[in-house]
């Protein structure tokens, strides 16, 4: 039988690259698998991240474990990027007992998708010569953003230099690094503040065949969760999936007891002494995210690029035992306006400044030739629809095509992505949605939704613009005043996406859940994507991106929960 892709496609193009008959194509904004032309050869199952494809005749999907030990050491709930690491780290420090429960089909999380993290400083910084600059960056994001907590981010800057450094120490990882030195590059912003250079990962392991550079599977994501996973199986560490759980049982003096679990054989009580809460962001939580973002869902909803297990369910067990929560230093960005989560090389093409953005009215509405906005909602918000198109004729996409690949000359793996532009384009126009091509802006108009008399009228006073070589309206520069004049015309789809919805659970500087009294929980913590951390509403001032958080966040839970473990040894012994 065919098989199926269910509920939350990240949209991440491993399965569509992947089928060897083209039995799956875009469904409006997901994937979706032609029952007709499918041959069921399993390869799409076998390559998705969120293991969410699957054969409905297939009724056993795996072999039931279970687990070895009554009680563990550490439960880690959640098996991304923070959860494996931290497990490791821990089983590496004490040599005890460790097991990590992942809902999912698959351990990984969005840990899968990501592409590379920055580290300030690193061994590798070290030996070429450049300079520590992370009290300056410290200092720096205090100063834009002072309600942080300077000891908690400092712990993280830091902690991204050890866990690199562990992670190099593994072998391997120097294969697929090269260092970009940032000294000699100006207007440096974001996460790249005093940051003298970063290790790059310009080449995919997996998922080869993806034209889509901005994702993964394949880039560091991938090899994280790899090597976690190969060193879980060296150290005896147990990762157990669809072991979702659903309750925290804490004893009557605050502390951890154990954690009520649905598994593939039913309910199960897990009792340990320590536990990390490591279950990712919450942007597959339909009804949080409408009461949270309310403008999520409204007309052309945002689209996520998260697995579909990204469901917030630390939220729930941690508010069930009265933690403090914070959802007023949330993060949910709702970017745009892009071409997501359609073909990349296309999205590069619509953002060309030479194109013109036109809302559903025909207007423009932005200066196309200025960089992308770093803004968490973009002006997306305020169209109709919240969609634009970006608009552009024949004549100019070849110039636009042109400046395209020589953009990427200098890096083979961009270059590789966006080789194949018009042959994506041509495709995107068989579908409908993502691309309209028509032989007159009239016809465009109709085919698109976008009022006639507004895009004709506007495309004439754009057209007068480039004639005179001074946009009026939007002050454009006049090198990017290309007008649209001669058919075929071409509207591509353009939409607000999102990467995540991170916070929710307050934690101390030591990454111990706190309780809505401000006291602590003994033995119960929490890291990556589901806690407040250093993740606030944004990224000014260059603190750290989502990836980079859940590695040092892993790490420094990992190592946190080995000293309380080891301390109480020593207290017991004496």
């Amino acid at each position: 039988m065919a098989y199926t892709i269910g509920n939350g496609c990240s949209t991440c193009h491993y399965c569509y690259r992947s089928c060897p008959v083209d039995a799956i194509s875009f469904v409006d904004k997901t994937y979706a698998i032609d029952g007709a032309v499918c041959i069921s050869c399993g390869k799409c199952e076998e390559v998705c991240p969120s293991g969410i494809i699957y054969d409905p005749e297939v009724q056993a999907r795996k072999k039931v474990v279970i687990p070895r030990e009554e009680a563990y050491d550490l439960i880690v709930l959640g098996g991304g990027g923070s959860g494996l690491v931290a497990a490791v780290r821990f089983k590496e420090l004490t040599g005890r007992k460790v097991v990590v429960l992942e809902k999912g089909k698959k351990a990984g999380g969005n840990t899968t998708l990501a592409h590379n993290f920055l580290t300030r400083y690193s061994k590798r910084h070290e030996a070429m010569g450049m300079p520590d600059l992370r009290d300056e960056a410290i200092k720096s994001i205090i100063t834009h953003d002072p309600d942080l907590s300077a000891p908690l981010l400092r712990k993280a800057i830091y902690a991204q230099t050890d866990v690199l450094d562990w992670l190099l120490d593994m072998g391997e990882l120097d294969e697929h690094m090269t260092m970009v030195d940032l000294r000699e590059r100006g207007n440096r912003m974001g996460p790249f503040v005093h940051t003298p250079g970063f290790l790059d990962f310009p080449k995919r392991i997996a998922n080869v065949d993806s034209t889509d550079h901005s994702m993964g599977p394949g880039w560091m994501g991938t090899y994280v969760i790899d090597k976690m996973m190969e060193k879980c199986q060296e150290l005896d560490v147990e990762v157990l999936t669809e072991y979702q759980a659903t309750s925290l049982n804490m004893a009557i003096d605050g502390s951890f007891e154990s954690v009520e679990v649905e598994t593939p054989f039913g309910p199960l009580t897990i009792k340990g002494d320590h536990c990390l809460i490591a279950t990712g962001g919450f942007a597959r939580h339909k009804q949080r995210m409408q009461k949270l973002e309310p403008t999520f869902y409204e007309d052309e909803a945002v689209h996520t690029f998260t697995v579909a297990s990204n469901t917030g369910d630390a939220i729930d067990m941690a508010e069930a035992i009265g933690a403090k929560m914070d959802f007023e230093h949330i993060k949910i960005p709702m970017f745009g306006p892009v071409h997501h989560p359609y073909s990349f090389p296309v999205l590069r093409l619509a953002g060309s400044p030479r194109a013109i953005m036109v809302s559903l009215e025909g207007r423009r509405f932005q200066n196309e030739g200025l960089p992308p906005s770093m803004s968490f909602k973009g002006p997306l918000e305020n169209l109709p629809g919240k969609v634009a198109y970006a608009v552009f004729d024949a004549q100019t996409m070849d110039v636009m095509g042109e400046e395209l690949i020589d953009s990427a000359l200098h890096d083979e793996t961009m270059y590789q992505c966006l080789i194949h532009w018009k042959e994506e384009l041509a495709y995107e126009a068989t579908l409908g949605k993502p691309v309209w091509k028509a032989d007159s802006l009239e016809a465009l108009a109709n085919l698109t939704g976008i009022n006639v008399e507004g895009l004709l009228s506007e495309v004439d006073k754009y057209n007068d613009y480039c004639l005179r070589g001074r946009d009026d309206d939007f002050d454009k520069q006049e090198s990017f005043l290309n007008p649209i004049a001669q058919g075929p015309f071409y509207a591509v789809f353009l939409s607000r996406f999102n990467e995540g919805a991170e916070g929710g659970i307050v934690n101390d500087d030591d990454l111990r859940v706190v309780k809505s009294d401000g006291g602590t929980f003994k033995g119960l913590y929490v890291a990556g994507d589901c806690c407040r951390g250093v993740l606030k509403q944004s990224d000014e001032g260059g603190k750290m991106g989502e990836f980079p958080w859940a590695m040092a966040s892993g790490f420094m839970a990992g190592e946190t929960v080995a000293d309380h473990y080891l301390s109480s040894i020593i207290s017991i012994s004496k």
